[in-house]
């Protein structure tokens, strides 16, 4: 009796080991029937409709990529075949089925090929440097403007940095003295192109040209500027920035008035003088900008500021400039808005 009582034990024993093998046996086996997984050989990729990024399927530790489909999340449309390419920027998502089972998304960044022209509409900052003190630069000017005027409108915007010469003069700011350094000014009027590249405002026509020229046809824009100012006694500015490529930005942003009345120096005789596009204060930080970090190709990045107008000012006359420095500072775009209730949206190119 007692044999056979233990004979049932042992009996009961192994069956429920081997059951307990057989449930976990089956639940290894479920997890890897069911496991799809979906990878990229590259994570990104240059948006130029040449450069491919190829996916591959696994199931159950087997390749069936040829059997699978993929497919964009971003507009469900699926690959023909196993391979990716895009002339447009931006981020892309994916997912992979397999019968009835569906991998994890994965991600992949398409950026800007070098030279690709910009959906951006791209303008030019232009900072000349000058003085009531100065004799000649009321004549540089004058050629500054022409030039604008007749060949760059709505594409070259000019700040005037008035810096202490032979005489004090009553528009410097301290930033007009540490960028002249900066930019390692020696002589008046001269300007700054996109933080970049400098030009004497004596040169002729031609010379300024190519000066401008080169910003436009070399540096194109990897993003768009827009910029808002709601006035009500204070200015509250807002500054968006939408990037083309993965990227560092910095944003500078200036207040600029028109029409300011002081004695200027003109050819060797101090006459009344209208001053236009005086920079009358730096809004951000520093003459380097405030960081507005990583922006993705495709994303947004966004930055405010409360603009007390200080005495002196005139609101109809003022203006905020919002530059853009890429990671070398140099411009990349900028826009512009007047102080009082200023609206410049992002412009593109088919606009």
């Amino acid at each position: 009796m007692c044999i056979n009582v233990y004979k049932i034990i042992l009996l009961v024993c192994i069956c429920c080991v081997g059951i307990f093998w057989i449930s976990c046996s089956g639940n290894s086996d479920d997890s890897e029937q069911t496991e799809v997984i979906l990878s990229v050989n590259k994570n990104a990729l240059t948006a130029d409709g040449k450069d491919v990024i190829t996916f591959t399927v696994m199931h159950a530790g087997i390749d069936v990529t040829a059997d699978a489909i993929i497919r964009s999340v971003m507009d469900g449309q699926t690959l023909d075949g196993s391979t990716f390419s895009t002339s447009k920027a931006g981020t892309y998502a994916f997912e992979a089925s397999y019968g009835n089972y569906v991998s994890k998304l994965i991600t992949v960044v398409a950026s800007a090929a070098p030279g690709t022209p910009s959906k951006f509409v791209r303008r030019i900052c232009a900072m000349e440097f000058t003085g009531t003190w100065c004799a000649m630069c009321p004549a540089g000017m004058t050629r500054l403007n022409y030039l604008i005027s007749s060949s760059y409108e709505g594409v070259v915007y000019l700040m005037s940095f008035h810096v202490d010469g032979t005489s004090a003069d009553p528009m410097t700011i301290e930033q007009s003295s540490l960028l002249s350094r900066k930019f390692s000014i020696s002589s008046y009027p001269s300007c700054v192109v996109d933080m970049r590249e400098a030009m004497g405002l004596s040169e002729n026509y031609s010379v300024m040209r190519t000066v401008f020229n080169k910003s436009l046809d070399e540096y194109p824009a990897s993003c768009g500027v827009a910029i808002q100012s709601q006035y009500n006694g204070q200015a509250d500015v807002t500054v968006s920035v939408k990037s083309e490529k993965n990227a560092e930005y910095r944003l500078i942003l200036y207040a600029v008035e028109n029409g300011l009345k002081y004695q200027q120096n003109d050819g060797g005789v101090y006459r009344d003088y209208t001053h236009n596009h005086v920079v009358r204060k730096l809004l951000s930080a520093t003459v380097d900008g405030d960081k507005l970090g990583h922006i993705a190709a495709g994303k947004e990045s966004s930055r405010s500021y409360t603009v007390i107008m200080e005495e002196g000012w005139n609101a109809e006359n003022l203006s905020f400039y919002a530059l853009v420095t890429d990671e070398n500072g140099y411009v990349n775009n900028l826009a512009v808005c007047k102080a009082i209730d200023g609206d410049a949206d992002y412009e593109y190119v088919n606009d």
